[in-house]
């Protein structure tokens, strides 16, 4: 067997323009579909962690905007202590309004994420130093806030440790609040997908209220379930709610929600590369069994002279069979190597640095996807060029000029 693969490599190694040329097209089709599945998985690594610094219970509220009657379907006051009294599972209730503000500190001035939030943590980032918001601070509405490790490093930025600003004063406007709690970092930064939803400082929501929203709507809600609480029907029943009491519609948000989006977009964009990656498969194996014949066609003489000395049909077979091997092997190998280099800078040099996170290279898939095509090729675009040179009869291709 090991001499039908060296003669096999031999036959193309001398033949090796054309035999490039010819697998050309396999080469495309693996590395298209092979560096998607790449890009896809450290996609879902992303989309899996990219809410890391916000508690998984969370799901958010607000009114339709395709809606006629938008009034109508405002969000008070009144709707947080409704959704905490009426939805059973719920730990607490604040509004969602996003905002960035510019904030003072010293000699800092710069324009940071900006809002409310409860004594309940909605946020999952680790404390670095001092407390988080506590229920006396809601109460009362207390000027505090905490920051984030983002905020730390831009308002203080010779800081020598995250305690030694605890205590110290920032302004945002006119407005003075003292800094009682530093966060750590966070895996993601939900910014820099354009996803405002922690904060870099926050401060009590009946604090913010008070100062910005007093008499106003909200834009939304967030809702913070109870450990164990089924998130679907919170979800369903607080939206349920609020048509009724405001006779309005209301959709939500939560990241199950938003990881199947991403997810089914990248299925939808997996179906098109797929269907590429046939349509290469077929011009490849098309090109492949072109070329195998017109090596049939060659190599008539040479096939008689092996029948006359005593080779057999099979053997015959089996070696043109082993060349459309081989040449499906290196347009898959290559194929899948470029695939797994293109797919893995997309995720390294983009995916990553946008998320935070970086997905691990599906090897397993890639090597599927090379063997599997390599296969099919050699099955269904190698066994006819096979068999023809098989059934060459010895005494014409003798005859062959």
């Amino acid at each position: 067997m090991l001499a039908y693969f060296v003669e096999a490599f031999r036959v193309l190694l001398a033949n090796r323009t054309r035999s490039i040329l010819t697998v050309i097209g396999l080469v495309v089709g693996v590395a298209t579909i092979v560096s998607v599945q790449v890009a896809a998985q450290g996609m879902a690594g992303a989309v899996s962690g990219i809410f890391k610094g916000t508690n998984a219970n969370t799901f958010f509220i607000f009114p339709k905007s395709t809606q006629g009657n938008s009034v109508r379907a405002a969000l008070k006051l009144s709707d947080l202590a409704l959704v905490q009294q009426s939805v059973p599972g719920v730990a607490s209730v604040i509004p969602f309004t996003p905002r960035q503000s510019i904030v003072d500190a010293g000699h800092q001035r710069v324009r940071l994420r900006f809002g409310g939030e409860s004594d309940k943590r909605f946020s999952t980032a680790p404390l670095a130093a001092g407390r988080t918001l506590d229920s006396e601070d809601v109460a009362r509405a207390a000027p505090v806030c905490v920051i984030s490790d983002n905020a730390l490093t831009r308002l203080f930025p010779n800081a020598a440790s995250p305690d030694s600003v605890i205590g110290t004063s920032i302004y945002v406007g006119s407005r003075r609040y003292v800094i009682v709690g530093v966060l750590g970092k966070t895996k993601i930064d939900t910014a820099a997908l354009g996803l405002d939803i922690s904060n870099d400082v926050a401060i009590p929501w009946t604090t913010f209220y008070n100062n910005y929203q007093r008499g106003s709507s909200f834009f939304g809600i967030s809702v913070l379930a109870d450990q164990g609480a089924d998130l679907k029907t919170m979800e369903n029943r607080t939206q349920a709610l609020l048509t009724q009491t405001h006779g309005a519609q209301y959709q939500y948000f939560d990241f199950g929600f938003f990881a199947q989006t991403i997810n089914g977009f990248f299925a939808i964009v997996g179906l098109i590369v797929g269907a590429v990656g046939a349509i290469s498969l077929v011009v490849a194996g098309i090109g492949i069994m072109n070329i195998m014949l017109v090596s049939v066609t060659e190599r008539t003489r040479e096939i008689g002279i092996r029948k006359a000395i005593g080779a057999r049909r099979s053997q015959v077979l089996l070696q043109f069979f082993i060349e459309s091997l081989l040449l499906s092997a290196f347009g898959c190998i290559t194929g899948m190597l470029l695939g797994v280099g293109l797919g893995a800078i997309v995720d390294r040099g983009f995916i990553a640095r946008i998320s935070g996170v970086t997905g691990s290279i599906p090897w397993l898939e890639a090597i599927v996807i090379a063997v599997g095509f390599a296969t099919i090729v050699t099955l269904v675009f190698g066994t006819y060029p096979a068999y023809r040179a098989a059934r060459l009869d010895p005494i014409e291709a003798l005859r062959y000029e």
